[in-house]
């Protein structure tokens, strides 16, 4: 049903479990069904047709001759006709990916640009979401803002046949890597989306292509936490602006700017990713999203906070429009007035 509309009954059935969450993914288009789906097969192609009653109440009713269904009572609701929100699916995805710069999606176009996911500031790669015609294919003509940009891209697709041979072939050439959204995200019932895997381990093969990443093994991790060991179990303290009290199981060491990559090379001072997390721990944990430019120190303060400790997981994920540290973050400065940095950093706008 992905780029098609059907009323919200016909949906329930199909998305069966999945419906309580993959409903806020929809909206009414103002229409109401004159037919349902038939739950049986039949030569005849039966639809089950709405017959309203006498007092206002609805019912459907097979369409084949003899009757093979029986009646069915419904509700207004069960026969509104529902569509793909464009918009919140593509907000969905973005936030399930951690993509930056996402783009203000339009309801007209087969492919929409997503936004960006990044490995550290400015590198990076596009993402594209395909939503064709219901069962459709795409063409040439809609392809062309995914084949447009230089470097490798990601697109990810609703079904296989989407693309035939020749716009496959066409993407691979522009060095277009194609993904099933199956395969890269599932239902969340927090978010509504969230990663299938670790969205560096599903686009790995992207980027490692990328210039400047290495494919070398990468440096142990400065503490030797055990095997296994989760975000939650891990507690970081600012005792100073420029000193981190941090514990984990079995480990327990004072980090520095320096200790995360954080420190300027060629002067005093700490890089404003440091400065980001000293508000993040300002504000408990948990601070808006913001611009992209803020998002760009998320991301690189999550992939030190990686590399320090050896942990997988990303420590910091976005919920309901905010980063949300999964360690306990707190501080023990001298609480007071934050600073314009510090209102700059948690700015929502």
């Amino acid at each position: 049903m992905l780029g098609g509309a059907a009323p919200q009954r016909d949906w329930a059935q199909a998305l069966g479990e999945h419906w309580a969450i993959a409903g806020a993914l929809l909206r009414r288009t103002g229409d109401v069904a004159e037919e349902l789906i038939c739950p049986r097969s039949s030569e005849n192609g039966c639809v089950r047709h709405v017959v309203k009653m006498p007092g206002g109440k609805l019912r459907a009713e097979c369409g084949d001759t003899p009757q093979r269904c029986d009646r069915l009572s419904l509700q207004l609701d069960e026969i509104r006709i529902l569509t793909i929100d464009v918009s919140r699916l593509a907000k969905a995805i973005v936030v399930a990916l951690d993509l930056h710069d996402p783009t203000t999606p339009s309801s007209v176009d087969a492919v929409q640009r997503l936004g960006r996911y990044e490995i550290r500031a400015g590198v990076g790669f596009p993402v594209f979401l395909a939503l064709p015609e219901q069962s459709g294919a795409l063409t040439l003509k809609d392809i062309t803002c995914v084949t447009a940009p230089p470097g490798p891209k990601a697109f990810l697709l609703p079904y296989p046949s989407a693309t035939g041979p020749e716009i496959a072939a066409f993407l691979d050439a522009a060095n277009v890597r194609v993904f099933h959204l199956d395969d890269v995200v599932i239902w969340d019932a927090k978010r509504t989306l969230g990663p299938r895997y670790e969205t560096r381990d599903l686009f790995r093969a992207i980027i490692e292509t990328l210039p400047g990443v290495s494919t070398e093994t990468p440096p142990a991790p400065e503490v030797n936490l055990p095997p296994g060991t989760q975000w939650s179990s891990i507690t970081m303290n600012f005792d100073t602006v420029e000193v981190i009290d941090f514990h984990g199981p079995g480990i327990h060491r004072k980090i520095s700017p320096a200790d995360l990559g954080m420190a300027k090379q060629r002067s005093t001072g700490v890089k404003v990713q440091w400065t980001w997390l000293v508000t993040l721990a300002k504000h408990g944990g948990r601070i808006p999203i913001g611009k992209a430019s803020v998002q760009k120190q998320k991301q690189f303060v999550s992939e030190r906070l990686r590399a320090f400790t050896g942990i997988d997981d990303d420590p910091i994920e976005s919920e309901g429009g905010y980063y949300v540290a999964k360690f306990r973050l707190t501080n023990s400065l001298k609480q007071g007035r934050a600073d314009q940095r510090d209102r700059n950093f948690a700015d929502d706008d």
